[in-house]
């Protein structure tokens, strides 16, 4: 493959799990914010849930275009050593 295709998937990916992973840490921590909220109610436990649901997705997803980036990595290295 073209390594300037390759260079600007790995950018797009590295982009993607910046944005990933700034997901993860405000929807994780806006659960940990309405967890130690005084007065909870039935609403409350449902935000909570769904944040620490949706970080794990965030955070599943983030792992996945972790993996694809070593993969191009990887061919990227073994590329300009031939």
């Amino acid at each position: 493959m073209d390594t300037s295709y390759l260079r600007e998937k790995a950018n797009c990916l590295r982009n993607e799990m910046n944005h990933l992973w700034t997901g993860t840490f405000i929807t994780c921590g806006g659960a940990i914010g309405f967890s130690v909220l005084q007065e909870k109610n039935m609403w409350i436990y449902a935000f909570i849930v769904t944040g620490f649901f949706l970080a794990s997705v965030f955070l599943n997803a983030y792992m996945a275009r972790r993996i694809e980036l070593f993969k191009i990595l990887n061919k990227l290295n073994n590329g300009e050593d031939k």
